[in-house]
Protein backbone atom coordinates (compact mmCIF):
# COMPACT_ATOMS: atom_id res chain seq x y z
CA UNK A 1 0.00 0.00 0.00
CA UNK A 2 2.72 2.42 0.87
CA UNK A 3 4.87 1.25 -1.98
CA UNK A 4 1.92 1.66 -4.27
CA UNK A 5 1.50 5.30 -2.74
CA UNK A 6 4.97 6.53 -3.30
CA UNK A 7 4.36 5.80 -7.17
CA UNK A 8 1.65 7.69 -7.28
CA UNK A 9 2.76 10.41 -5.79
CA UNK A 10 6.29 10.12 -7.89
CA UNK A 11 3.39 10.32 -11.05
CA UNK A 12 1.55 12.91 -9.69
CA UNK A 13 5.09 14.74 -8.95
CA UNK A 14 6.28 14.30 -12.42
CA UNK A 15 3.40 15.08 -14.24
CA UNK A 16 3.64 18.64 -12.40
CA UNK A 17 6.85 18.89 -13.96
CA UNK A 18 6.15 17.97 -17.52
CA UNK A 19 3.04 20.91 -16.86
CA UNK A 20 5.11 23.45 -15.96
CA UNK A 21 7.56 22.79 -18.55
CA UNK A 22 5.22 22.84 -21.07
CA UNK A 23 3.85 25.96 -19.62
CA UNK A 24 7.12 27.86 -19.52
CA UNK A 25 8.43 26.76 -22.73
CA UNK A 26 5.45 27.07 -24.69
CA UNK A 27 5.41 30.87 -23.33
CA UNK A 28 8.31 31.46 -23.91
CA UNK A 29 8.03 30.30 -27.63
CA UNK A 30 4.90 32.08 -28.63
CA UNK A 31 6.53 35.28 -26.93
CA UNK A 32 9.47 34.81 -28.97
CA UNK A 33 7.09 34.31 -32.23
CA UNK A 34 5.02 36.88 -31.74
CA UNK A 35 8.18 39.32 -31.64
CA UNK A 36 8.95 37.32 -35.08
CA UNK A 37 5.55 38.26 -36.22
CA UNK A 38 6.58 41.75 -35.83
CA UNK A 39 9.67 41.64 -36.65
CA UNK A 40 9.59 39.63 -40.20
CA UNK A 41 7.22 40.22 -43.03
CA UNK A 42 7.02 36.40 -44.03
CA UNK A 43 4.49 37.09 -46.94
CA UNK A 44 6.86 39.28 -48.30
CA UNK A 45 9.60 36.63 -47.62
CA UNK A 46 7.44 33.81 -49.52
CA UNK A 47 7.86 36.17 -52.47
CA UNK A 48 11.41 37.16 -52.25
CA UNK A 49 13.46 36.45 -55.69
CA UNK A 50 15.33 34.28 -53.06
CA UNK A 51 12.88 32.22 -51.45
CA UNK A 52 14.89 29.05 -52.19
CA UNK A 53 16.94 30.29 -49.41
CA UNK A 54 14.36 29.80 -46.88
CA UNK A 55 13.21 26.73 -47.96
CA UNK A 56 16.77 24.81 -47.93
CA UNK A 57 17.43 26.49 -44.05
CA UNK A 58 14.11 24.86 -43.41
CA UNK A 59 15.26 21.37 -45.02
CA UNK A 60 19.03 21.96 -43.28
CA UNK A 61 17.41 22.02 -39.85
CA UNK A 62 16.50 18.55 -39.91
CA UNK A 63 20.69 17.87 -41.00
CA UNK A 64 21.17 19.82 -38.13
CA UNK A 65 19.73 18.01 -35.97
CA UNK A 66 19.66 14.42 -37.07
CA UNK A 67 23.35 14.96 -36.92
CA UNK A 68 22.96 15.72 -32.69
CA UNK A 69 21.07 12.74 -32.77
CA UNK A 70 23.45 10.85 -34.02
CA UNK A 71 25.95 12.20 -31.96
CA UNK A 72 23.88 11.30 -28.94
CA UNK A 73 23.06 7.44 -30.08
CA UNK A 74 26.96 6.96 -30.28
CA UNK A 75 28.29 8.95 -27.01
CA UNK A 76 25.13 6.94 -25.09
CA UNK A 77 25.94 3.50 -26.49
CA UNK A 78 28.50 2.70 -23.64
CA UNK A 79 25.83 3.04 -21.19
CA UNK A 80 22.37 1.99 -23.12
CA UNK A 81 22.00 1.23 -26.61
CA UNK A 82 18.94 3.68 -28.42
CA UNK A 83 17.80 3.45 -31.70
CA UNK A 84 18.08 6.77 -33.49
CA UNK A 85 14.61 7.90 -33.43
CA UNK A 86 14.66 8.33 -29.61
CA UNK A 87 18.00 9.95 -29.94
CA UNK A 88 16.27 12.28 -31.77
CA UNK A 89 13.25 12.64 -30.05
CA UNK A 90 15.34 12.95 -26.54
CA UNK A 91 17.37 15.59 -28.29
CA UNK A 92 14.19 17.40 -28.93
CA UNK A 93 13.37 17.01 -25.48
CA UNK A 94 15.88 18.24 -24.39
CA UNK A 95 15.68 21.31 -26.69
CA UNK A 96 12.32 21.83 -25.39
CA UNK A 97 13.48 22.02 -21.76
CA UNK A 98 16.43 24.06 -22.01
CA UNK A 99 14.57 26.61 -24.48
CA UNK A 100 13.94 29.24 -21.65
CA UNK A 101 17.15 27.93 -19.65
CA UNK A 102 20.56 30.08 -19.47
CA UNK A 103 22.54 29.15 -22.18
CA UNK A 104 20.47 26.06 -22.46
CA UNK A 105 22.15 23.79 -20.05
CA UNK A 106 19.36 22.09 -19.23
CA UNK A 107 19.46 20.29 -22.66
CA UNK A 108 21.08 17.39 -21.11
CA UNK A 109 17.72 16.58 -18.83
CA UNK A 110 16.10 15.49 -22.18
CA UNK A 111 18.25 13.26 -22.85
CA UNK A 112 19.07 11.47 -19.31
CA UNK A 113 15.30 11.23 -18.41
CA UNK A 114 14.65 9.65 -21.89
CA UNK A 115 16.94 6.52 -20.93
CA UNK A 116 16.20 3.29 -18.77
CA UNK A 117 19.08 1.33 -18.03
CA UNK A 118 21.85 4.37 -17.89
CA UNK A 119 23.22 5.58 -14.45
CA UNK A 120 21.98 9.38 -15.01
CA UNK A 121 25.41 10.99 -14.42
CA UNK A 122 26.94 8.99 -16.46
CA UNK A 123 24.88 10.26 -19.05
CA UNK A 124 24.87 13.66 -18.24
CA UNK A 125 29.15 13.52 -18.50
CA UNK A 126 28.80 11.30 -21.82
CA UNK A 127 26.22 14.76 -23.25
CA UNK A 128 28.72 17.34 -21.63
CA UNK A 129 31.59 15.57 -24.10
CA UNK A 130 29.22 16.08 -27.00
CA UNK A 131 28.94 19.74 -26.07
CA UNK A 132 32.08 20.16 -25.34
CA UNK A 133 33.38 19.17 -28.77
CA UNK A 134 30.88 21.26 -30.23
CA UNK A 135 31.93 24.24 -28.12
CA UNK A 136 35.49 23.24 -29.16
CA UNK A 137 35.02 23.81 -32.62
CA UNK A 138 32.75 26.79 -31.96
CA UNK A 139 35.67 28.55 -30.27
CA UNK A 140 38.33 27.34 -32.70
CA UNK A 141 36.77 28.52 -36.03
CA UNK A 142 35.72 31.87 -33.83
CA UNK A 143 39.35 32.51 -32.94
CA UNK A 144 40.40 31.56 -36.33
CA UNK A 145 38.36 34.01 -38.11
CA UNK A 146 39.10 36.77 -35.92
CA UNK A 147 42.74 35.67 -37.05
CA UNK A 148 41.70 36.01 -40.47
CA UNK A 149 39.98 39.31 -40.70
CA UNK A 150 43.06 40.77 -38.49
CA UNK A 151 45.27 39.16 -40.75
CA UNK A 152 44.12 39.75 -44.08
CA UNK A 153 41.62 42.51 -44.36
CA UNK A 154 43.87 45.01 -43.37
CA UNK A 155 43.35 45.51 -39.85
CA UNK A 156 39.53 44.82 -39.80
CA UNK A 157 38.07 45.81 -36.36
CA UNK A 158 41.31 48.05 -35.84
CA UNK A 159 42.60 46.53 -33.04
CA UNK A 160 46.11 46.34 -34.48
CA UNK A 161 46.95 49.67 -32.13
CA UNK A 162 46.11 47.40 -28.93
CA UNK A 163 47.15 43.99 -29.61
CA UNK A 164 47.84 42.04 -32.59
CA UNK A 165 45.87 38.99 -33.45
CA UNK A 166 48.71 36.76 -32.57
CA UNK A 167 49.03 37.88 -29.42
CA UNK A 168 45.15 37.15 -28.98
CA UNK A 169 45.89 33.53 -30.25
CA UNK A 170 48.76 32.90 -27.29
CA UNK A 171 46.50 34.78 -24.76
CA UNK A 172 43.55 32.11 -25.09
CA UNK A 173 45.69 28.99 -26.17
CA UNK A 174 47.99 29.96 -22.79
CA UNK A 175 44.73 30.53 -20.80
CA UNK A 176 42.86 26.62 -22.14
CA UNK A 177 46.30 25.29 -21.67
CA UNK A 178 46.96 26.31 -17.83
CA UNK A 179 43.13 26.02 -16.33
CA UNK A 180 43.59 22.38 -18.19
CA UNK A 181 46.51 21.70 -15.98
CA UNK A 182 45.39 23.13 -12.67
CA UNK A 183 42.13 20.68 -13.14
CA UNK A 184 44.31 17.84 -13.54
CA UNK A 185 46.73 18.38 -11.05
CA UNK A 186 44.40 19.11 -8.59
CA UNK A 187 41.91 16.19 -9.83
CA UNK A 188 44.99 13.58 -9.21
CA UNK A 189 45.87 15.08 -5.78
CA UNK A 190 42.41 15.30 -4.35
CA UNK A 191 41.75 11.93 -2.39
CA UNK A 192 37.91 12.65 -2.77
CA UNK A 193 38.46 12.11 -6.45
CA UNK A 194 38.73 8.49 -6.05
CA UNK A 195 35.06 7.83 -5.21
CA UNK A 196 34.06 9.57 -8.19
CA UNK A 197 36.31 7.90 -10.68
CA UNK A 198 33.25 5.84 -12.74
CA UNK A 199 32.28 9.31 -13.65
CA UNK A 200 35.99 11.05 -14.31
CA UNK A 201 36.62 7.79 -16.15
CA UNK A 202 33.30 8.06 -18.70
CA UNK A 203 35.89 9.51 -21.39
CA UNK A 204 38.10 6.96 -21.35
CA UNK A 205 35.59 4.79 -22.30
CA UNK A 206 35.45 6.08 -25.66
CA UNK A 207 38.25 4.94 -28.07
CA UNK A 208 40.35 7.48 -29.97
CA UNK A 209 38.60 6.57 -33.47
CA UNK A 210 35.06 7.29 -31.38
CA UNK A 211 36.35 10.85 -30.88
CA UNK A 212 37.55 11.60 -33.83
CA UNK A 213 33.67 10.72 -35.13
CA UNK A 214 32.30 12.68 -32.60
CA UNK A 215 34.96 15.22 -33.15
CA UNK A 216 33.63 15.06 -37.36
CA UNK A 217 29.84 14.90 -36.72
CA UNK A 218 30.56 17.95 -34.60
CA UNK A 219 32.29 19.86 -37.38
CA UNK A 220 30.01 18.79 -39.97
CA UNK A 221 27.14 19.83 -37.71
CA UNK A 222 29.10 23.50 -37.53
CA UNK A 223 29.19 23.56 -40.81
CA UNK A 224 25.54 23.33 -41.67
CA UNK A 225 23.85 26.13 -39.02
CA UNK A 226 26.91 28.46 -40.59
CA UNK A 227 25.35 27.53 -43.86
CA UNK A 228 22.19 28.22 -42.72
CA UNK A 229 23.15 31.66 -40.84
CA UNK A 230 24.35 32.22 -44.03
CA UNK A 231 21.24 31.42 -46.52
CA UNK A 232 19.11 33.50 -43.76
CA UNK A 233 21.24 36.67 -43.96
CA UNK A 234 21.08 36.71 -47.85
CA UNK A 235 17.34 35.90 -47.76
CA UNK A 236 17.33 39.47 -45.90
CA UNK A 237 20.04 41.08 -48.46
CA UNK A 238 22.70 40.83 -46.35
CA UNK A 239 25.66 40.55 -48.97
CA UNK A 240 29.82 40.46 -48.58
CA UNK A 241 32.26 38.10 -50.30
CA UNK A 242 32.12 34.62 -48.69
CA UNK A 243 35.39 34.75 -46.80
CA UNK A 244 34.32 37.85 -44.76
CA UNK A 245 30.60 37.00 -44.29
CA UNK A 246 31.92 33.47 -42.65
CA UNK A 247 34.54 34.69 -40.37
CA UNK A 248 31.44 37.28 -39.13
CA UNK A 249 29.13 34.46 -38.56
CA UNK A 250 32.21 32.44 -36.99
CA UNK A 251 32.92 35.45 -34.47
CA UNK A 252 28.80 35.85 -33.90
CA UNK A 253 28.67 32.18 -32.85
CA UNK A 254 31.58 32.59 -30.75
CA UNK A 255 30.27 35.18 -28.66
CA UNK A 256 27.52 33.97 -28.08
CA UNK A 257 28.68 30.74 -26.93
CA UNK A 258 30.99 32.05 -24.67
CA UNK A 259 29.24 34.93 -22.98
CA UNK A 260 26.34 33.97 -20.41
CA UNK A 261 22.44 34.38 -21.89
CA UNK A 262 19.15 34.23 -19.89
CA UNK A 263 15.93 33.20 -22.03
CA UNK A 264 14.81 36.68 -21.66
CA UNK A 265 17.50 38.63 -23.31
CA UNK A 266 19.45 35.38 -25.16
CA UNK A 267 17.07 36.95 -28.28
CA UNK A 268 18.50 40.40 -27.66
CA UNK A 269 21.83 39.35 -27.15
CA UNK A 270 22.67 37.48 -30.29
CA UNK A 271 20.94 40.67 -32.48
CA UNK A 272 23.31 42.81 -30.51
CA UNK A 273 26.39 40.46 -31.28
CA UNK A 274 24.97 39.99 -34.93
CA UNK A 275 24.52 43.77 -35.76
CA UNK A 276 28.50 44.63 -33.95
CA UNK A 277 29.76 42.13 -36.46
CA UNK A 278 27.67 42.48 -39.43
CA UNK A 279 26.76 46.34 -39.25
CA UNK A 280 30.51 46.87 -40.18
CA UNK A 281 29.29 45.74 -43.85
CA UNK A 282 25.73 46.30 -43.82
CA UNK A 283 24.25 49.36 -42.33
CA UNK A 284 20.40 48.09 -42.19
CA UNK A 285 20.67 46.54 -38.53
CA UNK A 286 16.57 45.75 -38.30
CA UNK A 287 17.46 43.24 -41.65
CA UNK A 288 20.73 41.71 -39.39
CA UNK A 289 18.70 41.11 -36.90
CA UNK A 290 15.45 39.79 -38.30
CA UNK A 291 18.30 37.27 -39.67
CA UNK A 292 19.14 36.12 -36.60
CA UNK A 293 15.47 35.83 -35.43
CA UNK A 294 14.46 33.17 -37.93
CA UNK A 295 17.03 31.48 -37.47
CA UNK A 296 16.47 30.85 -33.83
CA UNK A 297 12.60 30.17 -34.72
CA UNK A 298 13.73 27.43 -37.46
CA UNK A 299 16.81 25.81 -35.39
CA UNK A 300 15.51 26.04 -31.65
CA UNK A 301 12.05 26.78 -32.08
CA UNK A 302 10.26 24.58 -34.16
CA UNK A 303 12.61 21.81 -32.69
CA UNK A 304 11.29 22.84 -29.46
CA UNK A 305 7.58 22.46 -30.04
CA UNK A 306 8.32 19.07 -31.70
CA UNK A 307 9.96 17.90 -28.89
CA UNK A 308 7.23 19.14 -26.47
CA UNK A 309 5.31 15.82 -28.14
CA UNK A 310 7.87 13.43 -26.33
CA UNK A 311 7.91 15.81 -22.67
CA UNK A 312 5.42 13.50 -21.43
CA UNK A 313 7.19 10.14 -21.91
CA UNK A 314 9.67 11.14 -19.67
CA UNK A 315 10.90 9.56 -16.37
CA UNK A 316 11.71 12.21 -13.69
CA UNK A 317 11.79 9.22 -11.17
CA UNK A 318 13.10 5.49 -10.49
CA UNK A 319 10.13 4.08 -9.09
CA UNK A 320 7.51 6.17 -11.80
CA UNK A 321 5.77 3.65 -14.13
Amino acid sequence: MVMKLHKRTYKVISLLIKTVILIISFGYIGQKISIANHTINFSALLLNNHKDYLWVTLLLLFVNWGLEALKWKILIAKFEMISFLKSLSSVFSGITISIFAPNRVGEFAGRIFCLKKADKLQATIASMIGSSFQLLITVIAGISAYYILESDYEDFFRTSQFISANAVILLVLSFVFFVSLLIYIYAKRNKQFVKYKKYIDVLARYSGAELLVIFALSLIRYAVFSFQYYLVLKLFGVNAGDAIFFSLIALTFFVTSVIPTFALTEIAVRGATAVYFFGTLYPDSSAIVAASLLLWVINLGIPAMAGALFIWKLKFFRNEK
